[in-house]
């Protein structure tokens, strides 16, 4: 029986989220159909520093999903201060991102993510966000599905050809 429960990272974690982190990446690459996605070595510890890099100047938050001793997933976001282009294209607002969210496959479709991106909006919400924005892999189906379950909307969509 699982025993879910949250809490804010700290630096104690950080070798676990560099675990979590590779995980997501070697997910990642699983799943690309057109086997672009490397994580080449160094890659997951760039990608942690530059979270965290985030997390510190923009307001943002990681929280850690844990079943008994075990860290099974997380979650990280920013809050982006508005450029001026951005706000002469679509008018002001306040943007909330999540940057990253990941659970382990064990742990998928038992409603862990949805309370991890409840824990994120009600961070926005409380810090005057008025939109929430997350960035999916194409390939990844579970977690556009998650997203759009949870309320979000395709808005942008990038293409790639190689050559």
């Amino acid at each position: 029986m699982m025993n879910i429960t949250y809490r804010e990272y700290t630096i104690a974690d950080s070798e676990t989220l560099l675990e979590l982190v590779k995980e997501f990446s070697q997910y990642s690459k699983k799943i690309d159909p057109i086997q672009r996605v490397q994580g080449l070595s160094g890659y997951a510890e760039l990608s942690v520093r530059s979270m965290l890099e985030n997390v510190a100047k923009h307001q943002g938050k990681i929280w850690l999903a844990v079943d008994e001793a075990k860290t099974i997933g997380f979650i990280s976001g920013a809050i982006w201060k508005q450029t001026e282009l951005n706000r002469l294209e679509i008018g002001p607002h306040k943007l909330g991102e999540v940057l990253d969210l990941y659970i382990t496959e064990a742990y998928r479709e038992k409603g862990i993510g949805t309370t991890m991106l409840e824990m994120m909006e009600e961070y926005f919400k409380k810090s005057g966000c008025d939109s929430m924005w997350v960035q999916v892999f194409e390939p990844n189906h579970p977690a556009r599905k998650l997203y759009g379950k949870f309320g979000f909307i395709e808005r942008e969509i990038g293409m790639l050809k190689n050559l």
